[in-house]
């Protein structure tokens, strides 16, 4: 008989970039990697009798991962929401009335799952991760949410540890 099935709660997580300490974030998201594949649904050639022959291969994999961290806005000096707008800044180009510092920003960083009682069970290692788009959460007159601030994390290497 197969063992329990003990699954990780999403909820327990914790998400940290080198240099940047205490941080709280309340959502990380769509985490994506993708093959690139030729042949897919397109017939390759035609043989005696009108048959089609298909074929899939991989052609490697798309250069970059990104996935998408959130934290609630917030206007004092130490919290999450300055931290992660002002690395935001440093990597925009200088046009775009950023830093221009992208290729010396980049920073490594984990995030790392939690059981129930607090116990490290998986983490995720991020190499050379920049921040490469930034989007404030509606702000509504009839509305009762905290301003949450998502921001697109491109990364060159993702590893899972355990």
């Amino acid at each position: 008989m197969a063992g329990e099935l003990k699954p990780i709660s999403a909820s327990n997580f914790y998400f940290e970039i080198d240099g940047m300490t205490d941080m709280q974030f309340s959502k990380i998201g769509g985490v994506k990697f993708e093959a690139k594949v030729k042949g897919q649904d397109k017939p390759l050639m035609s043989t005696k009798g009108g048959k089609s022959i298909r074929q899939i291969n991989s052609a490697g994999f798309e250069g970059l991962f990104t996935l998408d961290v959130s934290t609630l806005m917030s206007g004092d000096d130490d919290s999450t929401s300055k931290k992660m707008y002002a690395w935001f800044k440093k990597c925009l180009p200088g046009a775009e009335k950023g830093e221009g510092k992208w290729g010396e920003s980049k920073k490594t960083g984990s995030i790392t799952a939690y059981d129930t009682d607090g116990k490290e069970v998986m983490r995720w290692n991020l190499k050379e991760a920049w921040p490469s788009s930034y989007k404030i959460g509606d702000l509504d007159v009839n509305g009762n949410d905290y301003i949450e601030e998502t921001y697109t994390l491109t990364c060159e290497n993702l590893n899972r540890e355990t």
